[in-house]
């Protein structure tokens, strides 16, 4: 069930998905959030952002969504209604040589 923020108080609470948890049997070495196009990273995405600046505004206007992947937990935050897109690279010779 999809929840827009502030909705329903069980589903629209921000989620958080442990890829570890995803692949119980792969050794993750890297994860790189990328566009939702998956063509360019995000980081990269958003230095290019158009910024619109507005007279007479001093407000920032932040977007309100999940955080960074967590590198100790490999845990992703998903807020209500996101959509996120990530490369995930696994490290094979590990993986076969235990």
């Amino acid at each position: 069930m999809y929840a827009k923020i502030e909705e329903d108080k069980d589903y629209s609470v921000v989620a958080s998905v442990e890829l570890k948890k995803l692949f119980p049997n792969k050794k993750i070495s890297k994860v790189t959030e990328l566009s939702l196009s998956a063509n360019q990273e995000r980081a990269d995405m958003e230095k290019k952002r158009l910024v619109w600046k507005v007279a007479g505004s001093t407000e920032e206007r932040g977007v309100v969504r999940g955080g960074p992947v967590d590198p100790a937990k490999l845990a992703v935050e998903l807020a209500p209604m996101e959509i996120r897109t990530f490369l995930i690279d696994f490290n094979y010779l590990q993986m076969f040589s235990s």
